[in-house]
């Protein structure tokens, strides 16, 4: 663990993109879960229903988490995680069955997870680099120079997330050592940058996770300023929202659902559903290490089914959630 880390469904893909996540947030954590849901706004869906999958995934007695800051799923529901030692990504199938393991001497010091079409992209945050590989780890590039942080064309410092727009073009949080957002042409080159140290609009203290909607507007989790930012693609501060608690992770799912993981210290460490008005639709949560329970939820994902992930650096583990049928 890095102390900057620290402070079968009933929905398939198309309920789900039309109707299902308004049906789905609120309960992440109710039921017989610990922590409840709470709803608010005028356009708040009914309780959502979720429940955690126990024993999920199932690790080998040689394989072991450390702390878990990245997660996504791949077309067939595959499920790839930034927690394993010594080998950085750890790949599940959706059953729980432990597939893979990979990213050894490349990755150093692994940092979120995304997966685009069939590629996956990691941050590395000890060599200051984002890579991108194939879906079985072969490495394709890496971008940034390697083990040189700086606020050059060509350098990162300590970079945490990545999001890619339809032409390819590469939005970077760069992130714990820079407070800015890095803008790259698909084939590596620099297009922009913005943001610097900083509390005021446009200013970041660690873009810590970045999505871009239809629109492509571009959605940045400023974890320490306990807020989130939105700005156009070209870097324009249009608006922040601060009901977020301490924003970890971002998920944007089809319908256009904004999904937050909160680990703020204060608690509860929660997960929350917003409208892209910034409504919180639902919030649900409490601080723990019992199943249903959170402990620095640093990632978020949702795969095409509907069931929910959450990677957690403090209770070291992946949670599975699924709707309730």
């Amino acid at each position: 663990m890095s102390e900057r880390d620290v402070p079968t469904s009933k929905c398939g893909r198309r309920e789900f993109i039309e109707g299902c996540a308004a049906a789905t947030a609120a309960g992440v954590l109710g039921g017989n879960v610990a922590g409840g849901a709470e709803a608010a706004g005028p356009n708040a869906p009914r309780r959502f229903d979720y429940v955690p999958v126990p024993d999920w995934p199932r690790l080998p007695k040689d394989v072991a988490f450390v702390g878990v800051n990245g997660i996504a799923t791949d077309g067939q529901g595959r499920v790839y995680a930034a927690g394993g030692d010594p080998n950085a990504i750890l790949v599940f199938a959706p059953d729980g069955k432990f597939l893979a393991a990979w990213g050894k001497g490349t990755i150093k010091a692994k940092h979120g997870l995304r997966i685009f079409g069939e590629r996956l992209f990691v941050a590395d945050t000890e060599m200051h680099q984002m890579y991108e590989f194939t879906l079985d780890g072969r490495l394709l590039r890496s971008l940034g120079t390697r083990g040189k942080p700086g606020l050059g064309q060509d350098q990162f410092n300590q970079p945490t997330d990545v999001a890619i727009a339809p032409d390819g073009d590469m939005f970077i949080t760069d992130g714990y050592g820079n407070s800015r957002v890095v803008r790259l042409a698909p084939d590596g080159s620099f297009r922009l940058a913005w943001g610097s140290p900083g509390e005021k609009p446009g200013e970041f203290h660690a873009p810590h996770n970045v999505v871009l909607d239809k629109a492509g507007l571009v959605y940045i989790a400023d974890r320490e300023n306990d807020r989130i930012q939105v700005f156009t693609p070209e870097g324009k501060f249009l608006k922040q929202w601060r009901n977020v608690g301490k924003p970890f992770g971002l998920f944007l799912t089809p319908d256009q659902t904004l999904w937050v993981s909160d680990g703020n210290p204060k608690g509860p460490h929660r997960i929350l559903a917003l409208n892209l008005d910034g409504e919180v639709l639902a919030a649900f949560g409490s601080t723990g290490s019992a199943p249903g329970q959170l402990n620095v939820p640093h990632s978020i994902d949702i795969d095409r089914q509907g069931n929910l992930y959450v990677a957690e650096v403090e209770n070291k583990r992946i949670q599975k959630f699924i709707p309730r049928k």
